[in-house]
């Protein structure tokens, strides 16, 4: 493991998607779908649940290489330029040949330099959550040949999503791209994606309406609201909601099947 750079629990990553953008030298592979494309969506995917659990992000990507060499020589020097965790490089493999489907995914793997490898735990870890969604797990490979995990000051690996020419691949990736992306972010933090509540206010749609200590039935009834009354809801439990008022102590919900969001 790493030591954290970025405050208590908090980490620095770096992260690209590994090649130039399509149409331009060094854009990747093409199957059914683009590597440089799908790298992209997954790679901003994963920089905003990482931000979201409050770490610190930058993004490497390189969008003006003028060959595949260059791009890569580009995307070490962004990485070196900060003083992270981890690198974490986004790409999409091919290969397979198999663009009919056979019912079978050829799978999800994951790169490092070597054994000894400081990432090779969130290698593993990475690989395995992937493969969680339904792809064959071919585990964490050395490629100590690959520049950027050779260059690289910091601990790196290699995603390998899947194989863009498998029709299993890419039907059950384009089906979870976003849970894809959450999938790398808990190999790499140990901890689910969870987004912050976004409140949102409703008008109270019964005569009167109870709001209650806790979110059931049987809890003590503090006050009640009146038909037509328009409140902010700031969390939501088993169809209840909390008003906004009551936030701090936690102690004021309302049955929300008899409100009507505004």
């Amino acid at each position: 493991m790493y030591k954290v750079l970025g405050g208590k629990n908090m980490a620095k990553y770096n992260v690209h998607a590994g090649h130039n953008p399509d149409g331009k030298k060094g854009c990747g592979a093409v199957g059914l779908i683009k590597e440089s494309t799908e790298a992209r969506k997954v790679k901003n995917l994963v920089i905003k649940y990482l931000k979201a659990q409050g770490h610190t992000v930058y993004d490497c990507t390189v969008n003006d290489g003028t060959s595949a060499s260059n791009v890569l020589i580009k995307i070490v020097s962004k990485c070196n330029a900060h003083k992270v965790n981890l690198d974490i490089s986004i790409h999409f493999n091919s290969g397979a040949g198999d663009k009919k489907g056979n019912g079978k995914t050829t799978g999800t793997e994951v790169l490092i330099y070597s054994n000894s490898s400081r990432s090779k735990d969130e290698a593993t870890k990475i690989s395995a959550e992937i493969s969680k969604l339904g792809f064959k797990n071919r585990g964490v490979k050395l490629r100590p040949e690959l520049y950027f995990l050779k260059k690289t000051n910091a601990p790196a690996l290699l995603i390998e999503v899947c194989f863009v020419d498998d029709l299993d691949d890419v039907s059950l990736y384009q089906a979870n791209i976003d849970k894809v992306a959450r999938a790398i972010v808990k190999g790499i933090t140990g901890k689910e994606v969870v987004e912050a509540f976004k409140p949102y206010k409703v008008k109270i749609t019964a005569d009167v309406l109870n709001v209650r200590e806790k979110a059931s039935t049987s809890a003590k009834v503090v006050t009640k609201v009146k038909e037509g009354g328009v409140y902010t809801i700031v969390d939501e439990s088993n169809g209840w909601g909390l008003l906004k008022s009551y936030a701090a102590k936690r102690n004021g919900w309302i049955k929300l099947s008899y409100t009507k969001k505004v």
